[in-house]
């Protein structure tokens, strides 16, 4: 059994610990894992590139989920999931509530992903290829 220790499974490429959302999703993905230990299935199992996109802040990470690990990197690279959306709808995401391992789309903060969604404010690349890989991230990044 691998360790459970999210400090050392969870890394930041070089050049990342100066990008500010970076070092933010390694905190909050750390914080995750040690308040719920649930949460270890799906990013044990997690095995994706997935991209985020602050469009207002000009600011992109990928997240290298490699099944137990994950580097953090400040730039996109060839994701299998983008996620792009102004830093205020980003930073909604982790408080998103899941109901039955989806988030709640008719909840106060889902509203508005849903809204965001419909609008084309929130734009997620790969939900059709990808929909196992995005549900275990939101699982994974939901602080529920």
């Amino acid at each position: 059994m691998r360790s459970r220790d999210a400090q050392s499974r969870i890394t930041l490429a070089p050049g990342a610990e100066s990008v500010g959302l970076a070092v933010m999703l390694a905190d909050l993905i750390r914080q995750n894992l040690e308040q719920d230990p649930r949460k270890w299935a799906d990013f044990d199992r997690l095995d994706a590139l997935i991209c985020l996109e602050a469009l207002d802040a000009e600011v992109t990470v990928t997240l290298a989920f490699a099944r137990g690990t994950l580097v953090i990197h400040g730039s996109c690279g060839a994701p299998s999931i983008r996620i792009s959306a102004a830093a205020e709808s980003l930073l909604t995401l982790p408080i998103v509530r899941i109901v039955a391992g989806l988030p709640h789309l008719f909840g106060p903060h889902g509203r508005g992903l849903r809204r965001g969604l419909l609008t084309g404010r929130v734009k997620i690349a790969g939900i059709l290829l990808k929909p196992i890989q995005l549900i275990r991230f939101t699982r994974l990044m939901s602080v529920n």
